[in-house]
């Protein structure tokens, strides 16, 4: 059995980390236990119902859930290091796993699906991967992300507004928030930056075509920066905004895994803007597999 202990990241970084062990557990036929999505978890189908289509997956690690909170005590690495210490004084030592610093851990391992099928897992991380398994799964793993019916009415209502009016909808991920210090601010672009790229997008569209542009925000935008676009605002629920923007046709922002996930989910090309001025192509606009 394995437990996936540490809370990653927000909702993108997540559902990869999930999505990744399941595609796994789906070929290996391990148990599989993810208290770290809890907070995520009303709104899928999958794991709001605890149905994860006859595999052996659920939320808890414990068969009574309040006792997940001991997890808690080691989200801290050097927390999680001395549950490692300590754990060689049992008898019979689960296997505790942690990722290194941008290396992803592979799950086909034959060590680890070894201790996966016979013993108890602790894995402690991001990045661990199952390259190999997670688009042959990719159909399960979109049923089982589904975000739930309220959910999808929204998104569905959203999108079939604008295309009453528009042959081709481009999603904007505009990620402000923790990216105004997170990697020194490198990716927190202002608005003319994406107005910016997103005049090049329908500069390079067939002439007749109509463009709108679907602009996924989490803070307050100030429209008269995008003169001249056809623009409209999302939901501004972050699970709605996720979900609208894997039903465009084209995927821009910043790098980010929450648009990795809307392109990944969607089949929808996507272009990460690694810099303020970085040319934009469609041909630089590719499907997100994580392969």
């Amino acid at each position: 059995m394995v437990i996936l202990v540490k809370r990653t990241g927000q909702l993108g970084n997540r559902l990869f980390l999930f999505a990744h062990f399941l595609a796994n557990a789906a070929e290996y036929g391990y148990e599989l236990a993810n208290p770290s999505f809890g907070g995520y978890a009303p709104f899928f189908e999958a794991t709001a119902t605890g149905n994860f289509g006859g595999l052996p997956v659920r939320l808890h690690a414990f068969r009574q859930p309040r006792l997940d909170r001991m997890l808690d005590l080691v989200q801290h690495p050097r927390a999680f290091g001395l549950l490692r210490q300590a754990s060689r004084l049992l008898p019979r030592r689960p296997a505790l796993l942690t990722d290194l610093p941008d290396q992803d851990y592979d799950l086909n391992q034959p060590a680890y699906l070894a201790a996966a099928r016979g013993g108890l897992v602790l894995a402690h991380g991001w990045q661990f991967r199952d390259k190999r398994n997670f688009s042959r799964h990719g159909a399960l793993l979109r049923q089982l992300f589904a975000p739930i019916e309220p959910h999808r009415r929204a998104v569905a209502a959203l999108l079939a507004g604008l295309r009453a009016s528009a042959d081709v909808v481009v999603g904007v991920h505009i990620r402000r928030g923790d990216y105004a210090t997170y990697n020194n601010g490198a990716y927190f672009y202002d608005n003319a930056t994406y107005a910016r790229a997103m005049r090049a997008v329908q500069e390079q569209l067939p002439a007749g075509q109509r463009v709108a542009f679907l602009l996924c925000s989490n803070e307050e935008l100030n429209l008269a920066d995008f003169a001249g676009l056809r623009v409209h605002l999302a939901t501004n629920h972050f699970v709605e905004d996720l979900y609208a923007l894997a039903a465009c046709n084209y995927v821009l922002g910043p790098p980010s895994s929450y648009s990795m996930w809307a392109s990944f989910y969607g089949q929808v090309p996507l272009l990460h803007l690694a810099q303020a001025n970085q040319p934009v192509a469609l041909s630089d606009f590719q499907v997100f597999l994580d392969q």
